[in-house]
């Protein structure tokens, strides 16, 4: 039960901080222009004139948001990585997923799926408290 509670929380509490922190940096960094979000096409038409500084608040929210979730998973099941691997994983098909169906920069690309992979990576390698 522990797993599952420790895995819900940290997607939860993940995806919670995420959108916080995209949300701070886009109040900080906003776009330079008006446009439909459901518009694919209109966004990958206007990409060049998104500030690079909206793109790295980006990457730093998505970065700091898994850890915090990875934290919280941490904190509630202190004897098992299970669920750091599936959060990671989670979050990571789901960058993925983002940078396939919006238009992005390559170089953000690379940023954010190397920011996921190595907070993943980093708190995974991390030891676990033994019983």
């Amino acid at each position: 039960m522990k797993l599952f509670y420790a895995t819900f929380a940290g997607v939860i509490a993940a995806f919670i901080s995420m959108m916080f922190l995209e949300g701070l940096g886009h109040s900080l960094f906003p776009l330079p222009f008006k446009v439909d979000p459901n518009n694919i096409g209109a966004i990958a038409d206007k990409l060049h004139l998104i500030p690079v500084q909206m793109y790295i608040s980006v990457v730093v929210a998505h970065g700091l948001g898994l850890l915090i979730g990875l934290l919280i998973a941490k904190a509630i099941d202190k004897t098992s990585k299970i669920s750091l691997y599936i959060i990671g994983g989670f979050f990571l098909v789901g960058t993925i997923a983002n940078l396939s169906m919006i238009p992005h920069p390559m170089w953000f690309a690379i940023a954010d799926i190397t920011i996921i992979a190595l907070v993943g990576l980093l708190m995974i390698r991390k030891p676990v408290a033994q019983n």
